[in-house]
């Protein structure tokens, strides 16, 4: 019965301090810092704040080196996505 109410009191631990330490957009923006340092181009961001978590997708665009494509010159993007909880952000493996 202890064991029980010990586990059942760490998950809700648990919850607890994922949900208070849920980091924010501003944190993602601090985060990404480095890298818009060196291409100078800030990505776009796009943050979905959930219940216990932070997802963010940020679309990288590299202006310096356009490609031609169907006739018209772009610049290429990528994207990557960073999932954010307990006040840290881990990228997600594509």
């Amino acid at each position: 019965m202890k064991f029980r109410r010990g586990i059942l009191l760490f998950i809700i631990g648990v919850v607890l301090v994922a949900y208070f330490t849920k980091p924010s957009k501003d944190g993602f923006i601090k985060f990404i810092q480095p890298a818009v340092s060196r291409t100078q181009i800030p990505p776009v961001v796009d943050y979905q704040d959930q219940f216990l978590y932070a997802l963010v997708t940020a679309t990288y665009i590299d202006a310096g080196n356009p490609v031609k494509e169907g006739g018209r010159i772009v610049a290429p993007t990528r994207k990557e996505t960073y999932i954010g909880v307990f006040g840290r952000y881990w990228k997600q493996a594509p």
